[in-house]
């Protein structure tokens, strides 16, 4: 099997995620499930695609490829002691096989597991979505498998996934086309909230994600800004 490359960034520079929060890439694609709806192979010409293939994302897999590690282990250990980290920016948890299925990376999974429950890193809180949920949950890496200082959400296209998957225990993420189409039980990103309405947009601190995604593990719904998923 192919393995595919994690790369860590510890700059902070991301507009939305804040100055205090590294971040975790792999190549979409490679690492993401077959029948993903937004791959571009996937989408119709009017449909939206994935966000990682817009703008200055549309460039990780060549970065991935020169500068991200093998192992994720090593990966990481770049961005220890950061206080949040927003693993798999790009990418999902799955890996190629040499038949050209996708299965769950375990390694990827267990090493950042291990990771976070490091003494450490105790005080990191990470986040990351899948649009695999159900594969990791037959592979042993459902809800309630992952250290207290990490929160995976379960990324949906459609409100009856949402459902179900929440009442299988996970937390959902979900992108709408207006804030009114969010669910009861679906937390609007404030980010882009202030974005849609044309407000001045909340401060970015060291804890402004970790608030709603990662912190309170809450159903979160995304405002769609750009054509991207």
């Amino acid at each position: 099997m192919m393995k595919p490359k994690t790369l860590v960034t510890t700059s902070g520079g991301n507009s939305k995620l804040g100055p205090c929060t590294a971040s975790t890439a792999r190549r979409v694609g490679e690492s993401c499930p077959l029948d993903c709806a937004l791959l571009p192979n996937n989408a119709g010409p009017d449909d939206p695609v994935c966000y990682a293939h817009k703008g200055r994302m549309r460039f990780h897999p060549s970065i991935i490829a020169k500068f991200g590690n093998e192992s994720t282990a090593e990966a990481l250990a770049k961005a220890d002691g950061v206080p949040l980290i927003r693993h798999l920016t790009g990418g999902d948890w799955l890996k190629p096989t040499t038949d050209g299925r996708r299965v769950v990376d375990r390694d990827h999974a267990r090493d950042v597991i291990a990771w976070h429950s490091k003494p450490s890193q105790r005080f990191t809180i990470g986040w990351s979505y899948t649009h695999a949920p159900d594969q990791l949950d037959r592979a042993g890496f459902g809800p309630d498998s992952w250290p207290a200082n990490f929160a995976i959400l379960a990324s949906v296209d459609a409100i009856e996934d949402a459902d179900r998957l929440q009442r299988a225990g996970w937390h959902t993420a979900r992108v709408v086309d207006d804030p009114k189409d969010k669910a009861r039980n679906e937390t609007l990103c404030p980010f882009d909230l202030a974005k849609h309405n044309g407000t001045a947009r909340p401060a970015i601190t060291c804890a402004s994600c970790r608030l709603c995604c990662p912190g309170a593990k809450k159903n979160i719904a995304f405002v769609n800004l750009t054509g991207a998923k």
